[in-house]
């Protein structure tokens, strides 16, 4: 490829970055320097060519040019990159020098020509440590890399077989031959594994830290949860503030993780027979429960669910979320201004709408989209885990549900675009919502107190996606930028859909 004067001024001038065009401002000839380069060189060499310009500014892409004693062998080029890679990078270089605001400026062009025979793969790690003592990756060993948009990039999915299909086709074209070169099917084959990568995984399970030593028991001969309310609320009157604690009521009994004494208001729904005035020990010791027996005998584990997703229940009905079927919360919506929530999900406080309104082409109202999650308790083994899924409920004025029909297209589409970082930035709204600014979720109160850690289980595993965003560290913290918004659009005309029947919800 010869790379004249015109050409060379073309390439300095072209004022943008593309797949087979990338700009560097300098190169200082440091382990750093030729390492990103070489990761660049690789990428464009198995992309199909393309050309790495030196000397123009990132972002404005003003040639700025190097001093005019900058001087690198074409060959050196060539040398120093392929020792840390297989197969050998085929380049053409030329040291252009060019007039920027009175003074010759120097411009290093490198073309780098599309892999022949074989790609391009790193043997080794390209690391190395900046100025600031901090260790760096530029290329990973085995990980073929390709170029996407003007940035180099490991190859995903399909990448693969149109690298494979373009290095057919060039060697075809250089040698003659349509043979497959066994370095590519070797190189594929390989692709056919995850990558050998250390990544998290992470779960929607929180994990309950501390439980109340005691449930509380005592016979009762209200039957509904709603006449007991009613009942305390009648001999409770105006005389004062209180709170009634949660409590499961079943088997005739009520129970509760908080003491039955006469500060709790439920001990006026105690009969009178076990009211707690005893004068046998051994019969006031019978009306409390040690949680462990509950826990440890599979066929209480039920009761004890139902007592616990009371108090949570509890909570989020006092932060002002709706429990509705399929134990899925949300915030109801009666007109005015639309709840929302500021927090501070990185270093920035952000404000994020719990409603969203959505308008048909008149501005009409065409249904509500609320924030939502089904939220439970639930006992694996030998703990007990906050279950937290992120989900969506459409209603058509804020308070009724939507009908089936529209509820189900209209979620259809949205969950085309509910991927993995709405997904866990809806989980971490979910944690900011329950915990506030702790690091634990306080339910209950008292002696009957329930905390549920804000730190996900998770696990480390040896396979993976190689820079996949949430690779490493804590995933809450990872997520820097809060997702776009995305908009559905919806028409009322009728369509087919196979789903219209089922019973999936928004």
């Amino acid at each position: 490829m010869e790379l004249g004067s015109e050409l060379a001024d073309e390439l300095v001038c072209r004022g943008f970055e593309s797949p087979n065009l990338d700009y560097k401002l300098e190169f200082d000839g440091s382990t750093r320097a030729w390492m990103e380069l070489a990761k660049d060189i690789y990428g464009m060499a198995n992309y199909g060519g393309g050309y790495i310009v030196i000397g123009v500014e990132d972002g404005t892409f003003s040639p700025v040019g190097l001093d005019e004693t900058f001087h690198i062998d074409a060959q050196v080029w060539a040398d120093k990159v392929s020792k840390w890679a297989s197969g050998k990078a085929n380049l053409s270089y030329t040291e252009y020098v060019a007039n920027v605001k009175g003074r010759k400026r120097k411009f290093p062009i490198i073309y780098v020509h599309g892999s022949i025979g074989s790609l391009i793969i790193p043997t080794v790690d390209g690391s190395y440590t900046t100025e600031g003592g901090e260790k760096k990756l530029a290329f990973k060993q085995g990980v073929i890399y390709s170029r996407k948009n003007t940035s180099t990039v490991p190859a995903l999915g399909n990448d693969f077989w149109q690298l494979f299909w373009s290095l057919l086709r060039r060697t075809a074209e250089s040698v003659g031959s349509v043979g497959t070169p066994l370095e590519v099917i070797s190189a594929l084959s390989r692709k056919a594994e995850p990558d050998v990568v250390e990544e998290t995984l992470w779960f929607n399970l929180f994990p309950v830290v501390e439980l109340p030593d005691l449930i509380h028991s005592a016979d009762t001969d209200f039957r509904e949860a709603k006449d007991i309310y009613a009942y305390i609320k009648n001999e409770m009157g105006s005389s004062g503030s209180y709170d009634i604690p949660s409590f499961l009521l079943e088997d005739k009994k009520i129970y509760s993780f908080s003491p039955l004494d006469e500060s709790n208001p439920l001990n006026l729904c105690v009969t009178a027979k076990s009211q707690g005035f005893f004068t046998n020990k051994e019969a006031s010791e019978s009306t409390s429960i040690p949680i462990e027996l509950w826990l440890k005998n599979s066929t209480k584990h039920q009761k004890l669910i139902k007592l616990l997703n009371f108090n949570l229940k509890d909570l989020c009905r006092k932060k002002r979320f709706f429990y509705g079927k399929h134990d899925r919360y949300y915030i109801r919506y009666r007109g005015g201004q639309v709840p929302q929530v500021t927090w501070k999900p990185y270093k920035s406080t952000s404000t994020r709408q719990l409603v969203y309104l959505r308008l048909d082409k008149n501005g009409s109202l065409s249904y509500c989209e609320h924030f939502a999650g089904r939220l439970r308790f639930i006992i694996l083994g030998e703990g007990v885990y906050l279950v937290i899924e992120p989900t969506r409920v459409l209603t058509e004025d804020g308070v009724n549900p939507l009908d089936q029909k529209r509820n189900v297209r209209i979620s259809t589409k949205q969950n085309f675009f509910y991927h993995n970082n709405n997904y866990l930035y809806d989980m971490k709204l979910w944690l900011h919502i329950l915990a506030g600014n702790r690091k634990e979720i306080h339910l209950g109160h008292g002696k009957g107190r329930i905390t549920v850690s804000v730190l996900s289980i998770n696990s480390k595993v040896n396979f993976g996606i190689l820079e996949d965003q949430h690779t490493s560290g804590d995933f809450l913290d990872s997520l820097k930028t809060e997702p776009l918004e995305y908009m559905i659009s919806y028409k009322e005309e009728e369509e087919y859909n196979p789903l219209t029947e089922t019973s999936l919800e928004g």
